[in-house]
């Protein structure tokens, strides 16, 4: 079902609490269902959101920046920010909504996200995603990411992008 999309409405960003962890569960499930699929059918795909459990959630909220975006209560989108190093941080389950994709939600939770990282004085943001997905690949490049590396360790080709801040 798609949603009669309107920019009028203004949608709330925020941080996550232990409260909203069933929430983005929900989300991780639907917004991650086909990520990662395969042009090969045989080849194994690991897809470690659809995995997650609520205690992963929990931790993440606990440890990291976890930023949700919200249509009244509904959270429709969300994403997680980890330091992996000093001055570097990991973007990973960066996910909207299917009934919410493609009216710029994304990448209004993505300015949120920077404006976190600027605070913490990050110089670089970085990410794995699947090459298989050509919406992805042109999603990520707008936003100013580069493909630096390439793998296959995850069952499907996906590359580690980098966007210098």
């Amino acid at each position: 079902m798609l949603l009669e999309f309107s920019p009028k409405i203004e949608y709330t960003c925020r941080q996550a609490s232990q409260t909203d962890a069933q929430g983005i569960n929900e989300l991780m499930k639907k917004a991650f269902a086909d990520y990662g699929k395969t042009k090969n059918k045989k080849q194994k795909v690991v897809n470690s959101a659809l995995k997650e459990s609520i205690e992963d959630i929990y931790a993440d909220i606990e440890k990291n920046i976890v930023l949700i975006m919200l249509d009244d209560e509904k959270i429709i989108a969300s994403l997680r920010l980890e330091e992996v190093a000093e001055h570097r941080y990991l973007l990973k389950r960066f996910a909207v909504a299917p009934d919410y994709q493609n009216h710029g939600l994304g990448s209004t939770l993505f300015e949120k996200a920077v404006e976190k990282l600027n605070e913490k004085e990050a110089h670089f943001l970085q990410l794995y995603s699947s090459l298989e997905n050509k919406k992805l690949i042109n999603f990520y490049k707008g936003l100013g990411f580069n493909c630096v590396e390439t793998d296959h360790k995850k069952g499907y080709e996906r590359g580690l992008w980098v966007k210098n801040l």
